[in-house]
């Protein structure tokens, strides 16, 4: 009983450094945009905030075509520093593109995997936004992780913890990685 305990606790402790590190952040669930022509600017309406990117040509161009083409948006690494200043990645994807020869002109190129993509680097602010704009609203629902700051009474806590994290990982893992070496090594002699 105690050892199924023990093993049972190892499992459940595993990984503890990797999350005491784990920046903080929130989720956005974005409901709408709108591409400000006459100032190259990308407005994103959010559940909580708000986001104002710059936007080039080619993006806007690319929202434009939104209304016609299936995009698959990917977003990713998306930051926020003290001065409310977000950056991150746009990925837009489509499988079944019927204008292929379009998209290659604005600057999409074709994976391995046969689908049309562009990636876009954003940079912008993060508001609070009142009144109304002539946001497309978005069909979909999208979520974006965003990555907020750490405060420095958060990071010496984190310091501290981490020792005992650090030795409850090493005592978990190793245990646990020989347990499915062993598994393995069973199962190829099929015992």
């Amino acid at each position: 009983m105690k050892t199924k305990l023990i093993i049972l606790f190892s499992l459940i402790m595993t990984g503890c450094t990797s999350q005491v590190w784990q920046a903080p952040s929130y989720e956005e669930k974005i409901t709408g945009f709108y591409a400000s022509q006459e100032n190259g600017l990308l407005l994103v309406t959010g559940k909580n905030y708000s986001y104002v990117f710059e936007a080039s040509d080619i993006l806007k161009k690319s929202l434009e075509l939104s209304r016609t083409i299936e995009f698959y948006p990917r977003y990713e690494s998306f930051k926020l520093d003290e001065e409310n200043n977000v950056s991150g990645k746009l990925d837009l994807i489509t499988h079944n593109a019927s204008d292929k020869q379009k998209l290659r002109e604005l600057g999409f190129h074709q994976d391995t995997y046969g689908n049309i993509e562009l990636t876009f680097n954003l940079t912008g602010k993060r508001y609070t936004v009142e009144g109304s704009y002539p946001f497309q609203k978005l069909e979909d629902d999208h979520y974006v992780l965003v990555e907020t700051p750490e405060t420095g009474l958060s990071k010496a806590g984190k310091i501290v913890v981490t020792p005992g994290a650090v030795a409850i990982d090493a005592v978990a893992t190793v245990p646990v990685a020989a347990f499915f070496g062993v598994l393995g090594v069973m199962n190829e002699l099929d015992l």
